[in-house]
């Protein structure tokens, strides 16, 4: 059926992971467990897409080197197509390392992700029909300002945002006006806004700005608040509903993947509340597990936990 898939454009890159068990002591050899995993933003949303039933495609590139044969490997016996993506000759793949305390807050990273920059126009210019062809585009903000530029004239299917970080969503601030939806944090919308986001007051200011500047739905995740829902200048926050959190890697990415999700499924059919609801019910799951893409995420548990919570309040 035309437009029954989704089409992630961004990251794939190869997690290491130090989760550090007791105390966590900074700038000390601590005591813990090293995991290794595909990861990536882009990787990430497609493949929470997947486990939620939505076909997706994951237009990327990796290296020719060992790490890439994993990459493409593991990628796709998860389920999502690599169909679209590229292989680049004589480059080593994108790697991202983070060390977690023992509570499951990230303390640091490093990504080397240079790789990333070889998504261009042309590579893009050359598969564009076929994103025209989709339900949604995802984008996340690793893509360059270039690349973030081009598809955003000339990508036609609603435009989906990850602004990844605060040193990355300034390459967004161009092209908000054709933006659908986008997901940044309190510091993110900050760097796109202006408006510092101290309180729900100013939080519900810095969503109704960027409808202003043309995005139709914004939410913000305000951490232990919530998130923040706002679609053409309505507001509503929706609680977090986690009771435990082993790690908060990859929330975000599990957040974005439930929004397209809804949107797949309903379109702008749902109350802002309900969409929110679902973005909660998913990232409760993914914090519940040290993965960045918990295996226990699927539509039913999903489902689940949105029905324990109208049960509970």
């Amino acid at each position: 059926m035309e437009n029954d898939y989704v089409v992630v454009i961004g990251g794939l890159n190869l997690d290491l992971a130090g989760l550090a068990k007791g105390t966590y002591r900074g700038k000390d050899s601590n005591i813990g467990e090293v995991k290794i995993n595909v990861g990536g933003v882009g990787h990430n949303i497609a493949l929470n897409l997947t486990q939620l039933d939505v076909p997706t495609h994951l237009i990327t590139v990796y290296g020719d080197d060992h790490f890439g044969e994993i990459l493409y490997n593991e990628t796709i016996q998860s389920g999502i197509s690599l169909d679209y993506a590229e292989k680049i000759e004589n480059s080593r793949s994108s790697i991202y390392l983070y060390v977690a305390d023992d509570e499951g807050d990230m303390v640091t990273a490093i990504n080397d992700m240079s790789i990333v920059d070889k998504i261009t126009p042309e590579l893009l210019s050359e598969r564009i029909d076929f994103i025209n062809n989709a339900s949604i585009c995802v984008l996340d903000a690793n893509l360059s300002e270039e690349a973030i530029d081009w598809l955003a004239e000339n990508v036609d299917v609603p435009i989906f945002v990850d602004p990844v970080s605060v040193a990355k969503v300034g390459r967004l601030n161009g092209v908000l006006h054709k933006v659908d939806t986008i997901k940044p944090n309190e510091h993110e919308v900050e760097v796109l806004t202006g408006i510092k986001v101290h309180d729900l007051s100013s939080a519900e200011e810095a969503a109704r700005e960027l409808n202003n500047k043309g995005v139709e739905n914004a939410f913000i995740s305000l951490g232990a608040k919530g998130i923040l829902c706002s679609r053409n200048k309505e507001v509503d926050l929706v609680p977090p509903i986690a009771e435990e959190i082993v790690s908060t890697n990859g929330a975000g990415d599990t957040t974005m993947a439930a929004l397209v999700w809804v949107r797949y499924l309903y379109s702008d059919v749902l109350p802002l509340s309900e969409v929110g609801l679902f973005t909660q019910s998913a990232a409760c799951i993914n914090l519940q597990s040290p993965e960045a893409v918990s295996p226990d995420l699927n539509v039913r548990n999903v489902v689940l936990k949105a029905q324990e919570y109208y049960e509970e309040v």
